[in-house]
């Protein structure tokens, strides 16, 4: 295996200039591919932070709903007190 792998090797230091030219093109342009297909992942991962924040945008405008809606149920029970309590009293004062 070892001498296979310094036979591969060595014919391939013996490349004329023609043939490492196109090579070195090759090499070059694969390169290049890759670091544009980089760039664009670091773009879309910039997007996909920009949807986590929606997100949480969301969450909290939830967040305060579900507040808002506990105070408004606190508020009916109170009303709802205090209208049986106003009953009483003119049940009260009718008496007298």
């Amino acid at each position: 295996m070892l001498i296979k792998i310094y036979v591969n090797l060595s014919s391939f230091f013996k490349m004329t200039p023609q043939q490492l030219i196109p090579l070195v093109g090759v090499t070059l342009s694969i390169a290049g591919i890759i670091f544009q297909t980089g760039k664009h992942a670091e773009k879309i991962d910039f997007l996909v932070v920009k949807v986590e924040a929606q997100e949480k945008k969301v969450e909290y405008n939830d967040k305060n709903i579900c507040e808002i809606k506990s105070d408004l149920k606190t508020l009916t029970n109170d009303v709802a007190t205090i209208k049986a309590d106003m009953q009483h009293v003119k049940h009260h004062l009718n008496k007298i």
